[in-house]
């Protein structure tokens, strides 16, 4: 018997036809595809009249690896809204530009591009950095703004650095950095840990080369979040607070060094809170929150975003790592989200705003959370592994899921 469902159609009806001949296409029978699925005969020919609906992205991610799809949108175009993604043999959600920005950082320029005039071409390169990050903070899409402009301004930069003479390689050094910086921040936040690992490193070799101690900060900043990235809170503690040490006898030298140096603090706060040494984390914080304090209420750093509100939204995330979820609650009280000035930061909070509730089994509170967090940016409810963790385990709490939640698990791609 077909398994029913309310809302089957023309939709599914396509669904179906397209599995149907991407099986055929792969030249595998009814049940070996099932089997290597891990379901049974009966209902993959339910998916393939459209009576069964491909509803869980697990079983859709193990359907396209067999069916050797790596881009989703074969198979469920109509339900994905304009974004692209494509599915690694880990069965991970990955971002199109990925691939454009791996291409470049694995391919020599060799030989270089001739570039008539160098310090002209540097400076339009270094304006078209200032938009890019502009983009990404002030963007509802922010990954799909950065994507689209990485791997062309890693190309360019590769390029002039590639051309520039002896005398004009300080420049291209600090112009590679910063650009590897921009790259490293996208694949970080689309969860290519490793590759925006090499992003980093890449990003702290042009910076030593320019020998300029913001510059270095704020790659080591940058090697930092790689860390956390991968699962490293020691590493990243330690590059953190290294530069952090480095940078201390600089810190009143300018605001951009302080904010530097705020920033690395803040880092290594929330290294130390996911490593559950709250005391330490705090301590951490407390540096971090003078230096805002001593830059002013308008102070936010165009690469980091460091400021009081950026620190008070860190307050929020460190409770929540350590476990005090109704103290993060109370914290984020005083915030005011529209007062942080970037789309990605403001979506993030709301993340842990959501964990905190969900702790507290305050299931509506979340969702509320969660559903403003894809109001300022859904692409970082897609990518982030926690958003999605968190509004699986609303699904599985709720004997009968709200349509809301189950919308907003379509729109992240939890189901499909």
């Amino acid at each position: 018997m077909a398994t029913e469902h309310v809302e089957s159609g023309e939709p599914d009806r396509r669904i179906g036809r397209r599995v149907r001949a991407l099986r055929l296409r792969r030249g595998l029978g009814l049940r070996a595809c099932a089997e290597l699925c891990g379901r049974t005969e009966e209902w993959l020919r339910q998916v393939e009249r459209g009576e069964q609906r491909l509803d869980k992205l697990s079983t859709l991610v193990a359907l396209a690896n067999v069916l050797g799809v790596r881009d989703l949108s074969l198979i469920v175009e109509d339900r994905l809204q304009g974004m692209t993604c494509t599915v690694t043999e880990g069965g991970r959600i990955r971002h199109e530009a990925v691939p454009a920005i791996r291409q470049v950082l694995s391919t020599p320029i060799y030989p270089p591009q001739p570039v008539d005039d160098l310090p002209a071409e540097s400076e339009k390169l270094r304006r078209r950095l200032a938009v890019a990050w502009s983009a990404w903070h002030g963007s509802a899409r922010p990954y799909t703004a950065l994507g689209a402009v990485a791997p062309g301004l890693l190309q360019d930069a590769l390029n002039l650095h590639r051309a520039a003479a002896p005398s004009m390689r300080r420049t291209t050094w600090a112009l590679l950095a910063e650009t590897f910086q921009l790259a490293q921040r996208f694949l970080y936040c689309v969860g290519e840990a490793e590759l925006a690992a090499r992003a980093a490193d890449r990003a702290m070799v042009a910076a030593e080369e320019t020998d300029d101690p913001q510059l270095i900060a704020i790659s080591a900043w940058t090697s930092t979040m790689a860390a956390l990235g991968r699962g490293q809170t020691d590493e990243a503690f330690e590059v953190a607070s290294t530069a952090a040490t480095y940078l201390e006898p600089r810190s009143s030298s300018s605001q951009a060094v302080l904010s530097a140096w705020g920033s690395l603090h803040l880092f290594a706060a929330i290294a130390c809170a996911k490593n559950h040494r709250g005391a330490d984390a705090w301590r951490h914080w407390d540096l971090a929150h003078r230096a805002a304090s001593a830059l002013g209420p308008a102070h936010h750093n165009p690469l980091t975003m460091f400021g009081q509100a950026n620190v008070a939204i860190y307050g929020v995330a460190i409770e929540v790592e350590t476990g005090r979820s109704s103290a993060a609650i109370d914290r984020a009280k005083a915030i005011t989200v529209s007062a942080i000035p970037s789309t990605n930061r403001r979506a993030q909070h709301l993340l842990d705003l959501a964990r905190g509730h969900m702790r507290q089994r305050d299931f509506d509170a979340a969702l509320a959370c969660l559903r403003l967090s894809e109001t300022q940016s859904t692409e970082t409810v897609v990518f982030n592994p926690l958003a999605r963790q968190t509004i699986g385990e609303m699904i599985e709490a709720r004997r009968r899921p709200p349509a809301l939640l189950l919308d907003l698990a379509t729109r992240a791609r939890v189901i499909a």
